[in-house]
């Protein structure tokens, strides 16, 4: 009996020894389907760069912004020349945070300004509110008119895990006040001026967008940019909207290019130099745990292999895709999924595929409000109130040239709805339901477009 009792447990080491040793067996690191791995562009720390005004925008009030010793320690953070692992340890993010308060005065104006109700008229109750708030807050008004008048915008943000960023909460809410500081402009008689404001903001934005490292940094610049065109389409939607802003907007709104509603850059950061793991601060435990039991590059390969597919997706208009979007599959399933590299499998099932889904669909979104508003502007500039406004539309070379990129055909006029709508990334009709703007599916981009008899 004793025999045998020995037999059965060597047997389970040798089968025991046998598993952690086949899971030493790593894959080879990842080659790449887009050929050679792509090359990070060097910082720049010019103090012309306007990434250290977006950095400085939430210093108090006396202090000089422009200061080589305030964009000093923001410098430290990146710039190869200095100690970043110390000063990235050192940078008190919460401190930093604490330098600006949320506007409370403010939190009902900018639950006001959702993309489906038109702001001329709902902020029209919060004129007292937002002539204060322009006092108040004047200070950071200024530095957020140098941020969006910089001529060049570069993200030098190490691409790190622990690498700090801009309060980019404060970025939204003074290019929120702004925005609708120049509603109240354009509802107080100042269309035009109004719309050339809100065009800086539009073209600021559409600087960003190529030049983030970050996902969450691309991702305001593309909700300022929506914002500053629902702004100008609810200008050009109003009764009395005189013809010189239906003109600015058409002449200021240039086809945008891919990289201008994109996110193939923080994708390429995120994909390539993001590092998967970090087992720095974790215990011996978890050390010895992942030794065994992770595959660094055959958990990496699949996530990258899945992210390049990301990227495909976005750079190729919707219609042309073959299928809709996928989610990564999910890893650990299966009656032996354990078998292999079980902690990375673990690891890729809890990666946020869905996130990177959400964030093509506001890149649509982007893209085809500003086509969309192109179009509005033009068909505003020759309105015709004796023909339907579809075979205006029609007749109309921005209409005809500039294709909803979901299905390839130009964008629906829904005359009931009176909207102008692209069938979004689900590439299916939905007349026109924006529905919620996290929900991609079964759900359209709309923009309204109200004509009146002039």
């Amino acid at each position: 009996m004793k025999k045998i009792m020995i037999r059965v447990l060597l047997v389970l080491l040798a089968l025991i020894v046998g598993y952690l040793a086949f899971n030493q067996i790593d894959a080879r690191p990842y080659r790449s389907e887009l050929g050679a791995m792509p090359v990070l562009a060097p910082e720049v720390f010019e103090k012309t760069n306007g990434f250290y005004r977006l950095w400085t925008l939430t210093e108090p009030r006396d202090v000089d912004i422009e200061s080589d010793a305030v964009r000093l320690p923001y410098r430290r953070l990146s710039d190869p020349a200095f100690d970043n692992d110390r000063y990235i340890k050192e940078f008190e993010q919460k401190n930093y945070k604490k330098k600006y308060k949320y506007p409370e005065e403010l939190k009902k104006v900018f639950s006001a300004m959702k993309f489906d109700v038109d702001w001329m008229s709902t902020l029209s109750q919060y004129q007292e509110q937002l002539t204060k708030a322009r006092e108040e807050y004047g200070f950071m008004l200024a530095r957020y008119e140098k941020l969006i008048n910089c001529d060049s915008f570069n993200d030098f943000t190490l691409i790190r895990m622990d690498s700090p960023i801009p309060n980019l909460l404060a970025w939204l809410h003074m290019a929120k006040l702004s925005i609708a500081l120049d509603i109240m402009a354009a509802q107080n008689g100042n269309s035009p001026e109004a719309a050339a404001h809100l065009l800086r903001h539009l073209h600021f934005a559409n600087k960003v967008t190529p030049n983030s490292r970050t996902l969450i940094t691309n991702l305001i610049a593309k909700a300022v940019a929506r914002m500053s065109i629902w702004a100008l389409n609810n200008i050009m939607n109003q009764k009395d909207c005189p013809p010189a802003v239906f003109q600015i907007i058409l002449e200021s709104t240039p086809t945008l290019a891919y990289e201008e509603y994109g996110s193939r850059f923080p994708f390429t950061c995120e994909t390539y130099w993001v590092p998967w793991l970090d087992l720095s601060a974790t215990n011996w435990f978890s050390i010895v745990k992942h030794k065994l039991f992770f595959q660094k590059n055959r958990t990496r390969n699949i996530r990258i292999g899945y992210m390049e597919g990301i990227i495909r997706c976005e750079e190729t208009p919707p219609h042309l895709w073959k299928e809709d979007i996928q989610k990564l599959p999910k890893q650990a399933q299966g009656a032996f999924w354990w078998l292999q590299n079980p902690l990375g499998k673990k690891d890729l099932d809890d990666f946020p595929a869905d996130n990177f889904i959400v964030v093509i669909y506001k890149s649509y979104a982007l893209k085809t409000a500003h086509d969309m508003l192109h179009i509005a502007a033009d068909l505003h500039r020759s309105y015709d109130p004796e023909r339907p406004i579809q075979s205006q539309l029609n007749d109309l070379t921005s209409y005809r040239e500039l294709l909803d990129p979901c299905s390839g055909k130009p964008y629906v006029w829904n005359e009931a709805k009176q909207i102008l709508y692209s069938i979004g990334i689900d590439r299916r009709d939905n007349q026109g339901d924006t529905r919620d703007n996290q929900a991609w599916q079964g759900a359209d981009y709309a923009l309204p477009v109200i004509t009146f008899i002039k």
